[in-house]
C-alpha cells in the first residue's frame, strides 16, 4: 500500500507547469475527493470517492472527463499472470474508476524490489475487453445488475433509523447475501458529536404570508 502513495507522489505535481517532488515522507491522510449524484435503476445515488490526480492535456478540463486514476501492480511475465491480473484485480480499477467516471487508469508495473519499471494506461470503457472472450471472466452488466439487486435488499432490510444500530452485510460468491445487527460498539462508527448535530431540533421554516394578510 505504501509502494502505492509513493507512486502517486512520483507522479503527482501540485500545479499542471510544475515538476512531481518525490521528496519527503507519504502523507496518506491527504486526499481530495469527488461527490457524485447518479442512479441505478431505481435507486438515486450520493456518494463520495477518492481521486489521485487531473491530466491537463485531457480533451477537456471539466470533470471526471480529466480525473485519472493510480495504481501499481507487480510486473508480469507469463500469460497466466496477466489472465489473473484481468480476471481479478482489473475487474477492482473497473469498479472503481466507472462509478466515478474516470476515464483512465495508469499503471505502474514494479519489480519486486519496488522499482517502478513500465507504464501502462488503461481506459476505463475498454477494460472489458480483455475479459470479454474469458469465460471466466467479468461482466460490467452483471457487476451492475447485483449491485442494483443489493441496494434493493438494503432498502427492504434497514427500515429503522437508529444510528446506533448498524446492519453488517456479508457476501461470498455462490451464495446469497446475508445481514446481521450490531448495537453500538465495536460496529457503530458515527461519533456522538455527530449525531447530535444532525438530531437536534432545526429552526423551522418563517411562514410565507397569505395573500388575505
Amino acid at each position: 500500500m505504501y509502494m502505492g502513495y509513493k507512486f502517486e507522489q512520483y507522479m503527482c505535481a501540485d500545479k499542471p507547469e510544475s515538476s512531481p517532488d518525490p521528496s519527503g515522507d507519504v502523507n496518506t491522510n491527504v486526499a481530495f475527493c469527488s461527490v457524485l449524484r447518479s442512479r441505478l435503476g431505481n435507486h438515486p445515488l450520493l456518494f463520495s470517492g477518492e481521486v489521485d490526480c487531473t491530466d491537463p492535456q485531457a480533451p477537456s478540463t471539466q470533470p471526471p472527463t480529466c480525473y485519472v486514476e493510480l495504481k501499481t501492480a507487480k510486473e508480469m511475465h507469463r500469460p497466466g499472470h496477466w489472465r489473473s491480473f484481468y480476471r481479478h484485480k482489473l475487474l477492482k480499477w473497473w469498479a472503481q474508476s466507472f462509478l466515478l467516471g474516470v476515464p483512465n487508469v495508469v499503471a505502474g508495473f514494479r519489480n519486486p524490489e519496488g522499482f517502478v519499471c513500465s507504464l501502462k494506461t488503461f481506459p476505463t470503457m475498454e477494460m472489458f475487453e480483455y475479459v470479454r472472450n474469458d469465460r471466466d471472466g467479468w461482466n460490467p452488466s452483471v457487476c451492475m445488475n447485483f449491485c442494483a439487486a443489493f441496494l434493493s435488499f438494503a432498502q427492504n432490510t434497514v427500515v429503522q433509523d437508529d444510528p446506533r444500530l448498524v446492519h453488517l452485510f456479508s457476501w461470498e460468491p455462490g451464495s446469497p447475501v446475508t445481514v446481521s445487527k450490531h448495537q453500538d460498539a465495536p460496529y457503530a462508527f458515527l461519533p456522538t458529536w455527530y449525531v447530535e448535530a444532525m438530531t437536534q431540533d432545526l429552526p423551522s421554516p418563517p411562514k410565507t404570508p397569505s395573500p388575505k394578510d
